[in-house]
């Protein structure tokens, strides 16, 4: 197999990230990830996503340099730089139909004061902050090891006695519904990734900010059974033999309206 980047160090990689464009829209995954098509415009909840990311990674750094959580005035301020650092980039940001881009600073200061005032008081031994990781992959059925390494970055890992967790940071329009919590891949694959390393014991967590009305925090223990690590693997040697082989038909749908890649999609065969 080789069909996806090679980094810096000279391996091919995947990252959960692309196992989940492929699933959705192999045409999108071939147009952003093989084909390097320029995107017409960024999802403006992705960016909003990744300011608010921004401000938790502030809040946990507190907790890691000085053992308390920092003011919420540096925590929405953190939010505030970012989000205008993405709405000052080069490519455009695009709402959905029923988001109001001049109200999302405000959402977002929202969602952040239910979040420290949820947090701050609590007690976190925080180990890493966005730790990025590479794990080897290989085929279940064979052993074979494959060419591209898994990679990608835990959002938060804390220690909680003995153990470490992985503590995934997401921002939702509404509460994550039980079989999102069940069969989410990138849970899957942090699982996966964390029996790699050599960490036993590892926990993994939710942290959802909801966009709602009265925002709120959704904290969530996720489990992952044996069969978890094979069906992680199955899934990611599935998709990069499909990669392989050039695998790249359209999935109209509603995902078309958001996507991108729309209009170098529709100009293909």
């Amino acid at each position: 197999m080789g069909a996806l980047p090679i980094v810096e160090y000279g391996t091919l990689y995947a990252s959960v990230s692309q196992l989940k464009t492929f699933l959705m829209c192999p045409r999108k995954f071939d147009l952003r990830y093989v084909r390097g098509a320029s995107p017409a415009f960024i999802p403006a909840a992705l960016a909003f996503g990744t300011a608010v990311h921004s401000a938790l990674a502030r809040f946990y750094l507190g907790h890691q340099l000085n053992g308390t959580a920092p003011p919420l005035e540096l925590i929405t301020q953190t939010f505030r730089d970012a989000w205008a650092a993405a709405t000052a980039g080069p490519v455009p940001l695009q709402v959905d139909d029923d988001e109001d881009i001049t109200k999302l600073i405000d959402l977002g200061v929202r969602m952040l004061t239910v979040f420290h005032a949820h947090a701050a008081d609590k007690p976190v031994l925080v180990e890493a902050i966005e730790s990025p990781f590479a794990v080897p992959l290989h085929d279940p059925s064979t052993g074979e090891v494959l060419e591209e390494m898994l990679i990608g970055v835990f959002d938060l890992v804390v220690r909680e006695g003995e153990r470490r967790v992985i503590v995934e940071h997401k921002t939702s329009a509404k509460k994550y519904a039980q079989d999102q919590l069940e069969h989410d891949l990138q849970m899957s694959g942090y699982k996966f990734a964390a029996n790699e390393l050599g960490w036993s014991e590892t926990g993994l967590r939710f942290q959802v900010l909801t966009k709602t009305k009265t925002p709120a925090v959704q904290l969530d223990d996720i489990v992952r059974g044996p069969l978890a690590n094979d069906d992680f693997l199955r899934t990611a040697v599935g998709v990069l033999r499909g990669i392989d082989a050039g695998v790249s038909y359209p999935v109209r749908g509603w995902q078309c309206r958001g996507c991108p890649f729309r209009a170098p999609c529709e100009t293909l065969p």
